[in-house]
């Protein structure tokens, strides 16, 4: 249970929902404040605002049988804080919009740059001679393509290796994969499992 003379509400607190009443692990069941309202999830800016005036709860789904994890839903807070939070995004939004697109453009850009830089590696790791340039320029374009997909995991999207070391994994796992009969060998190295006897069921009279 709470302490009585403790404001919850300058408290940063994790409610949990359920059908009749919201709880925190700490001191149990709550009431949210007069005068809060919840803020859904979805508003990047109103809800960074609303977190920056200094008085929130998170709100949470609890895990259950058919949920294995909690779910944020969104903030409970001032009614007040919420609005002015959501006037400012009105106001904002335009100015907000434009650097939203120079951003994307940057991002653009900083991605064009570092794909031409890891291909310039993978050739400079080729290193083929002048007459086999064209099939060069191939690997190069296309295992940077794979290698550097955004959001992909792969090793061209890691900063744990330098540029020339990506180029070198990605190199040679497109020709591993792409040139060599790699994938066949590697299925006829693995062992098959063997099918299981069918089994029937016989009756004695």
């Amino acid at each position: 249970m709470s302490e009585p003379d403790l404001d919850l509400a300058a408290l940063h607190l994790d409610v949990y929902e359920s059908r009749d009443a919201h709880w925190n692990p700490e001191h149990g069941d709550l009431e949210i404040p007069s005068g809060w309202e919840l803020l859904p999830t979805g508003d990047a800016f109103v809800t960074r605002t609303v977190k920056a005036a200094g008085s929130y709860w998170m709100a949470w789904l609890p895990r259950t049988g058919r949920r294995a994890h909690r779910r944020l839903v969104g903030l409970w807070a001032p009614e007040s804080v919420i609005a002015a939070a959501r006037e400012r995004a009105a106001e904002t939004e335009a100015v907000r919009a434009v650097r939203r697109e120079a951003s994307s453009r940057q991002r653009a850009r900083s991605e064009e740059r570092y794909r031409g830089e890891l291909s310039s590696a993978v050739l400079a790791y080729l290193s083929f001679a002048p007459p086999h340039m064209a099939l060069a320029e191939t690997i190069a374009d296309e295992a940077t393509g794979q290698s550097a997909e955004v959001g992909s995991g792969r090793v061209g999207r890691t900063r744990l290796l330098t540029v020339e070391e990506r180029a070198a994994l990605a190199a040679r796992a497109y020709i591993r994969h792409r040139l060599t009969d790699y994938e066949a060998a590697l299925d006829a190295a693995t062992p098959r499992r063997p099918r299981m006897p069918i089994l029937t069921m016989t009756t004695t009279k």
